[in-house]
Parts: structure tokens; C-alpha cells; sequence
């Protein structure tokens, strides 16, 4: 046990190292816009217009692709909340002396929401619609990369919440396809 906890309280100051070399990236007033949008492309209500647009356009198995995303963001979401009251883990921001560059949307950070939703929209619209899901996945990572940079998570917490989003996408299509 006491070496699990070793180990617990290195991967944390790994994490939190990590953290303060990010944050000697932001001031530069350009970069710090592309990350704020980056980071709020993820935020959670942006999900409800390509969902009313897939339905309204009736894109080929609209429905389909609608209940899919809504279970997998279901899954997501449930997961989310309950390891987010479980481990309590504080943001950056709060415990390491990081600047938050954007509000967060709630108290703990592990694991991080923004990234979970990101990819399980990268790991679902491709296979309903043949794209390459090279874009999305660059547009997933550069949220997750965003959510560090400005402040409110850890490398950690994004890896997790990166894991978190594809295995809910993958989950809710295993059960629903």
C-alpha cells in the first residue's frame, strides 16, 4: 500500500510539473484567444446544434447517429460525475498555483468533461459518416491540450477524460448497433 502511494504522489507532482512548464506558454494575448476558443468549442450546450442539424437535415441515420451520441454523452456524463465526487481532485488553479484563464464548470477536474465529450464526438461521427477522423481527433486533442493550458485541468485529467469519451462512444455503439 505504502508504495502504491509513492507512486500516487509522484505521477501528482509529474502532473502538476507538467502544469507549471504549460503555463509558461500563456500571456501571448494571440495564442491565449486560440486556446479560450479551442477550450469553449467543448463547452457542453455547443453539442445541442450539430444534433438539431444532423435531425433537421436528415443526414443518412440521423436517428441513429442521435441516439448513439445521446446514450454515449449519458454513459459519459454518469462516469464523469460520479469519479469527479469520488477522487475530489482540485483544479490546477486551485492547488498548484496555476493561473485559471477560463471559468471552470465545477469544482474538481479529475477527470476532465471538455476532452470526454471532444473525442466521443471524434470517435462516433466518423463511423456513422465515412470521414476521415483525423480533423476531429486534432480538434479533440487541441480542447484537451487547452483545458491544461488554460488552467483548470492536468495532463492526467485530460488523458483520462480523452479515455473516458472514446470508451463511452464505443461503448454506447457496441450496445445500440
Amino acid at each position: 500500500m505504502a508504495m502504491m502511494k509513492a507512486v500516487a504522489a509522484h505521477l501528482d507532482d509529474f502532473d502538476k510539473l507538467l502544469c507549471r512548464k504549460v503555463s509558461f506558454l500563456t500571456g501571448a494575448r494571440f495564442f491565449d484567444r486560440i486556446m479560450y476558443l479551442l477550450s469553449a468549442s467543448a463547452d457542453g450546450y455547443l453539442y445541442i446544434l450539430p444534433a438539431i442539424a444532423i435531425l433537421v437535415f436528415d443526414l443518412q441515420g440521423a436517428r441513429t447517429v442521435f441516439g448513439v451520441t445521446l446514450s454515449a454523452f449519458g454513459i459519459e456524463l454518469i462516469i464523469q460525475k460520479a469519479v469527479k465526487n469520488l477522487v475530489r481532485r482540485e483544479r490546477p488553479c486551485e492547488s498548484a498555483g496555476i493561473q485559471c484563464l477560463v471559468k471552470p464548470p465545477d469544482k474538481f477536474s479529475f477527470p476532465s468533461g471538455h476532452t470526454a465529450g471532444a473525442f466521443l464526438i471524434a470517435a462516433v461521427l466518423p463511423v456513422f459518416y465515412g470521414f476521415s477522423p483525423i480533423p476531429l481527433y486534432a480538434w479533440a486533442s487541441g480542447v484537451a491540450f487547452s483545458r491544461v493550458y488554460n488552467g483548470v485541468h492536468y495532463p492526467s485529467d485530460v488523458i483520462s477524460g480523452a479515455i473516458l469519451g472514446v470508451a463511452s462512444a464505443y461503448g454506447a455503439m457496441w450496445v445500440i448497433l
